[in-house]
Parts: C-alpha cells; sequence; structure tokens
C-alpha cells in the first residue's frame, strides 16, 4: 500500500516529517485552522494511522488541504511558503497516491436548485410547448429526468420540512405554514441533510428562500435579500419579488470564490410563487392588463363537468384557500392572462437558473458537481379552474420536475425515469452518492440504481402525498395514493375519495369512485393507502376535520363563491381587534 510521501509506517503519529509539515502549513494565510484540518484528515498506511475509512466527519478544510492530491505544487517549496497563499488553494503535495486517500478526495460535490410552486406541466423538457424553460431543457437533456415525481404535501413549509429530513409531514409534525396552525421545529433527533451532509465534511451552505420550520439545520444559512428594482410596467412585466436576483448572484459569487470541496450548496429560488400575488392584485371579475404575445390556450380539462362527485374539501376549496376565493369571478381571458403571468415567472427562474448553471460550469468544481434540480409543489395552471395551490392533490400541484445530471449519472443523457419517486428519496439518494449513512426508518429510497441504468422495476409500487391544512382556519385532512396507473385520494370530511385513470384520463376529470367497474381497483388502492398507514405510524384515520358550516353554505363548486375565504375573515378579525 502506497503512503504520502515523507511519512513513515512507524511511529507515524509523532512522526518529526509530519511536526515539519504541520509548521509549514501554520505559516499560511489560513493558519492554525488549515494545520488544525491536516491534523485531523492526514491518511497514512500502517496500522496505528488513522485512515479515510475512520474519517467520515473530517473537516471540510482539511479534505480541500488534502485536495494537493490531484498534482498540484508541493507547499514546502519557497514559493508557496512565501506566498502565504492557502496551501488547500495554491500548494501541493506531490506524489500521493493512497488509494483510500484518493477516494475519499473523490467525492461529487452538489448544487441543489430549488424552485417553488413550479408544476412539472410547466416545463418545455416535460412536453408543454408554452414552457419557457430553455435552461432547464438543456439541464434535462445532458441528465435523466424523473417523469413521475411527487410532492409529499403540496404546500411550501410541510413539503420542505419533509424533503429535508426524508419524512412525511406527520412525522415532521409539520403541517402547515404556520398562524393558527403554528408548525414546531422539526425534532432535534430526526436528522436533516445538512446534518448528515456537515458531519460528512461537505461545505453545506443554502442561500435563499428557507420557510423550513428547522429543517434547514446544519446548513450555513445565506438569507439574503431583495434587490431594490422599481416596479413599473403593466402587470406581470416589471412586478413581483426581486430576492431571486440576489439569490442567484450569492451563489454565482459562492461558486466562483472557489467552494471548499466537496461542498452541498442549494440555490432556493422564490419563483413562480410570485403568482400568487397576481392572484390577490386581479382578484374576482376584472379588465386584464396587457401581455406582450400570444395568450395561453386554457388546458383541456379547465372545466368542471360535475362538482358534486367531487369530496367536499374541492367542492368548497374556495373557502379555506384565500387565491381560490380571489379567482371567483374570472371569466376565460382573466384564466389565459394568469397562465401567461405564470409562464412569465417561469421564465425569469429558469433565466437565473441559467446564470447558475454558467457560473458553475465556468469552474474547475463545475465537473465534479452534480445538479439536482426540483420544486416543492406545483400550481393548479387552470385545470380544473384551480389556481396557485392548497387542498386538492391532482397533478397539477402534486406532480413536480426532477432532474439530475453530472458525474456518475450513466447511459443515454436526456433520458427519462418512468418510475414512482418521491421528494423524499432526495435525501437517500444524496446520501448514496456522497457516501454517507442515511439515517434508519426512512420511506424514501435511493434513485441511484435509475441513474446509472434502468433497471427492472419501479423505485416505489406507490408514492403518497399528505394534506392538513394551510394555516389553521380549515383542517381538512387528506391523503393521496399514486400508483402507476391509479390516483386515489381520501379525505377525512365525509371520507370523499377520488380515483382516476390515468392512463386513460390523464386530466383527472372523471372520478371512477362510484363506478362498478372500478370497485375491485378502487378497494385495492384502499388498501394499499392502509397499509401505508399502518407502515408509516401515520395517524390520519383518527384525525378530525374542523370546517365551520358556514364555509359548506353556498351551491358546490368554488365557482359560486362570492367574498372572502375562511383565512381571509379570520384575518380581517384580527386586524380589526
Amino acid at each position: 500500500m502506497e503512503q504520502i510521501r515523507g511519512f513513515g509506517q512507524s511511529g507515524c503519529p509523532g512522526s518529526p516529517q509530519r511536526a515539519r509539515w504541520t509548521r509549514i502549513l501554520r505559516g499560511g494565510a489560513r493558519g492554525r485552522r488549515l494545520a488544525d484540518a491536516f491534523e485531523e484528515a492526514v491518511v497514512i498506511s500502517g496500522q496505528n494511522c488513522p485512515s479515510v475509512a475512520r474519517h467520515g466527519g473530517v473537516a471540510a478544510e482539511g479534505r480541500q488541504l488534502l485536495g494537493w492530491a490531484h498534482g498540484r505544487s508541493d507547499p514546502n517549496s519557497s514559493s508557496a511558503h512565501e506566498r502565504g497563499g492557502s496551501p488547500s488553494r495554491r500548494g501541493g503535495v506531490s506524489g500521493v497516491s493512497h488509494p483510500l486517500l484518493l477516494a475519499h478526495l473523490k467525492k461529487p460535490n452538489f448544487l441543489l436548485i430549488v424552485a417553488d410552486q413550479l408544476s412539472q406541466r410547466a416545463l418545455g423538457a416535460y412536453g408543454n410547448p408554452q414552457g419557457s424553460t430553455p435552461r432547464l431543457n438543456q439541464l434535462a437533456a445532458r441528465g435523466v429526468r424523473f417523469t413521475n415525481s411527487y410532492t409529499p404535501c403540496p404546500l411550501c413549509q410541510p413539503a420542505r420540512a419533509a424533503f429535508w429530513t426524508g419524512r412525511f409531514p406527520h412525522t415532521t409534525g409539520v403541517l402547515s405554514n404556520g398562524w393558527k396552525h403554528p408548525a414546531p421545529p422539526v425534532s432535534a433527533d430526526l436528522p436533516t441533510l445538512g446534518e448528515l451532509m456537515s458531519r460528512a465534511g461537505y461545505d453545506a451552505v443554502h442561500f435563499g428562500k428557507e420557510h423550513d420550520a428547522g429543517s434547514l439545520r446544519g446548513f450555513r444559512l445565506e438569507k439574503g435579500g431583495e434587490l431594490p428594482v422599481a416596479q413599473v410596467g403593466p402587470w406581470p412585466v416589471g412586478h413581483g419579488t426581486q430576492r431571486d436576483r440576489d439569490t442567484t448572484e450569492r451563489v454565482m459569487a459562492y461558486l466562483r470564490g472557489g467552494p471548499l470541496t466537496p461542498f452541498l450548496a442549494v440555490a432556493d429560488l422564490n419563483n413562480p410563487h410570485d403568482i400568487c400575488p397576481y392572484v390577490g392584485a386581479f382578484a374576482g371579475p376584472h379588465e386584464d392588463p396587457p401581455i406582450p404575445g400570444a395568450l395561453p390556450p386554457l388546458p383541456e380539462n379547465f372545466r368542471v363537468a360535475d362538482f358534486t362527485r367531487l369530496p367536499r374539501p374541492i367542492q368548497y376549496i374556495c373557502c379555506s384557500h384565500n387565491r381560490q376565493a380571489q379567482a371567483a369571478g374570472w371569466n376565460e381571458a382573466n384564466y389565459r392572462h394568469y397562465l401567461a403571468a405564470y409562464h412569465h415567472y417561469v421564465g425569469r427562474v429558469d433565466a437565473e437558473i441559467g446564470k447558475i448553471l454558467d457560473a458553475l460550469s465556468s469552474t474547475p468544481a463545475g465537473r465534479d458537481t452534480i445538479v439536482i434540480f426540483f420544486a416543492d409543489h406545483g400550481d393548479g395552471m387552470g385545470g380544473r379552474g384551480l389556481v396557485t395551490k392548497q387542498v386538492s392533490f391532482y397533478d397539477e400541484t402534486t406532480r413536480v420536475p426532477l432532474i439530475m445530471a453530472g458525474p456518475g449519472i450513466a447511459g443515454p443523457v436526456g433520458r427519462p425515469v418512468d418510475g414512482l419517486v418521491s421528494l423524499l428519496d432526495l435525501l437517500p439518494t444524496i446520501c448514496e452518492m456522497a457516501g454517507v449513512a442515511p439515517p434508519e426508518g426512512l420511506w424514501g429510497r435511493s434513485l441511484v440504481p435509475w441513474l446509472k441504468r434502468p433497471p427492472d422495476g419501479d423505485p416505489h409500487e406507490a408514492v403518497v402525498a399528505e394534506w392538513h391544512t394551510e394555516w389553521g382556519v380549515t383542517v381538512e385532512p387528506g391523503r393521496m395514493l399514486r400508483t402507476q396507473r391509479f390516483k386515489y385520494t381520501c379525505y377525512r370530511e365525509e371520507q370523499g375519495e377520488e380515483l382516476y385513470d390515468l392512463r386513460e384520463d390523464p386530466g383527472e376529470t372523471r372520478t371512477l369512485v362510484a363506478e362498478p367497474s372500478a370497485r375491485e381497483t378502487l378497494e385495492r388502492h384502499r388498501r394499499l393507502l392502509r397499509d401505508h398507514l399502518d407502515r408509516t405510524a401515520d395517524p390520519f384515520a383518527s384525525l378530525t376535520p374542523s370546517v365551520d358550516a358556514r364555509w359548506r353554505s353556498h351551491p358546490p363548486g368554488y365557482i359560486h363563491h362570492r367574498g372572502p375565504s375562511a383565512p381571509m375573515e379570520a384575518r380581517a378579525r384580527e386586524t380589526k381587534g
């Protein structure tokens, strides 16, 4: 077994050569910190010397320091020492070829790019001709895109707490966005992705949107802010938040600054979430502002034939969902302008993603970095006349993009993986690629086999999503179970159910719950959900809905809503009081 040059096999803990190297390091710009990292990370063959296998938690700077193994100059030279530069960047140890050390140094970097409220159906890479996403299309063309990837909850905070921990919302306890149903911080007993990776020596850093209920523990948080931009011109152009520009600039500066490796960097972007204030700005019947270009067509599933066949939480989604209440009274032109605005915000986030990817590719670390793009949840996109997200489990809001590209992803580039996956699979997947042991008891599984080559079988027989409440004003617990062909949903209010054949009815317009021919399929999916509840200790069957009768008083269907939603009324009472 080869050795690090200058270290003998015997007596390595007290080796004079090792002491000499440490003294050299202490003269560099990073001084004692680097020397200490070196002392911790050094790998030498021999019975009494630590190996990489015993240093999974070595400091990131220590491993960067040992990046000399990639053939950079010897810091023992006077030029390297006199410059005073960081040995991790400028110096080097020639002749380092210890196999364990080299294997350790080849851990991949990770760049996770997260969008907020981006439906899979909005992307050109997933077949939408209206999708203004050239940069995401390029990313998909050089990687793997998962076509049946689902969020564990169609709401920001519960979804984020879930995928950063690899646990369902009922396990994290984060069931809402807060207010009258405050979300407790994620328990310290549930390891987060940031904790797992930072303990393994990764520089885990998070930029941008959080909304995480403590699930970003372990990440160094670079919160940032908004760059001031004048809100001018007609909506949506020139309107909306500008936090993504700030997040993008911070991520680019980090990547171009020569980050410590290995790193796990998260670019957590806000858009197309700006569609929410767009709905608020154009609540109720209105004249639309001019928008450049042709308006998108309405989706084929825009109309609902019979609201009475849907569960009551869906019939009255307008009463629990502020944005759906604001969309009451819209005409077809209003919805087409909504879709145009949504695609505008999708295009804006795609442009920011392009800047980040360009910055990554311009750095040496780019070729060793796995890029993972996904969204926390989707958007109604006008399907069945729904806007934004909440309560429902239709594909527009629960089916999200998931794209992975980079080293170690084999097979034809641009290929789709059609098996069922969940965002809960992200944590075990990243752990396996990084050589980190995942926590026990995870429902999700590593997707690495599907990145190497398409194996036999799907990652999951079924995937599950949960709903509880947004603000705690109305509580309508629900569950979704999706198999390869069918989607089953169940709500605790009056045991409302839906069953859709996604092969024959991808728009989810004809529920089969009352169809005699679907009875066996319905019973099978009920059984699958019961098994899942038992296996994951999900208390769904004992949960109680809480909805004031006033919010079930107008004719069935959110098209009949007038006035505020329950949360809007509750907020107004608090403000007045």
